[in-house]
């Protein structure tokens, strides 16, 4: 039996999974994929890693590590020397490595507690709960922090191994040094440096095996959180409320959102007069205007005669 295959962009726009113990989920359009090692993740593919991590390599110049239990949403994949590669952190770990210079070797990491941008050099980024961590690993970096609106901040220059932070609510801190959980629950394949695969161009490109339709457990994240990116996530799985079990749990969670509310509950229509039938007048603009009625006239009194 053929599996049903995604479609799959030209190669500059996309990303070789090139190193994964494990098969990671890709969600592209609105359904769920199992891909491994020789499939090409593209622009926006939501990637997500389950207890092991996975390494997409755009060129051997410009590399993204992802740690296990980590979720990624692919904005953009730089193809040319005047676009650059952006993801989205939602959850987890990613380390990002960039050699050169240029506008196509910059990296931005956006989370909803901080965004990141790599020129030259090596960053390791964190997002927990409402918290966003960077480690600059090599190179000087482009930090600002995000708000609870998903508006991110000045931009602040993290230099080598120094560590920024942000609490949502709270700014953006800089230290000397990683903070000590970080060290800690920090994925051990992180501490080496980040390296292209040794056969990064001698396997054959394998297309990832659709295995359903996305259901709203797997896109709850994607919709329900403060940055911009989830207006774009409205319009793309808005398809699946056909789905009556999807729309149940959609309304349940997300249904008095402004992004959903009108959609989900739309306001009842407005009512409009109805039209007159053909040939019929109202009787205000057919009648005859009625002539005035003259008053009745005062009775004459009669004369009592008297004998």
């Amino acid at each position: 039996m053929l599996l049903a295959q995604a479609p799959v962009m030209a190669a500059g726009n996309t990303a070789n999974i090139s190193m994964a113990d494990k098969p990671v989920r890709i969600i592209r359009g609105t359904a769920v994929y199992k891909a491994g090692i020789g499939v090409l993740a593209q622009k926006d593919d939501i990637v997500e890693t389950g207890g092991a991590g996975t390494q997409l390599e755009v060129s051997p110049d410009l590399i993204m590590a992802l740690g296990p239990d980590t979720r990624v949403y692919l904005n953009n994949i730089g193809a040319d020397a005047q676009s650059r590669t952006e993801l989205v952190l939602l959850k987890g770990w990613v380390k990002v490595m960039s050699k050169g210079t240029g506008a196509a070797k910059r990296i931005i990491v956006t989370s909803p507690a901080i965004k990141v941008a790599v020129d030259s050099g090596s960053s390791i980024v964190r997002t927990a709960a409402d918290k966003g961590e960077m480690f600059a690993e090599e190179g000087t970096q482009i930090v600002s922090d995000v708000d609870e609106r998903g508006k991110a901040g000045a931009d602040t220059k993290v230099n080598r191994e120094q560590f920024a932070m942000n609490n949502v609510g709270q700014g953006l801190k800089i230290l000397p040094r990683p903070a000590k959980d970080f060290l800690a629950e920090m994925p051990v394949a992180f501490r080496d440096p980040v390296t292209p695969a040794p056969d990064r161009l001698k396997g054959a490109r394998v297309p990832p095996s659709r295995e359903r339709d996305a259901d709203f457990a797997d896109v709850e994240p994607w919709l329900n959180n403060n940055l911009a990116l989830k207006k774009s996530m409205v319009s793309r799985f808005m398809p699946r409320i056909k789905d009556a079990n999807f729309r149940k749990q959609l309304d349940e969670q997300l249904g008095q959102s402004a992004e959903w509310k009108t959609i989900l509950h739309p306001p009842p229509p407005k009512e409009t007069a109805k039209p007159q039938p053909a040939g019929t007048a109202t009787q205000a603009s057919t009648s005859a205007p009625r002539p005035a009625t003259a008053p009745a006239p005062a009775p004459v009194a009669t004369p009592v005669i008297k004998y």
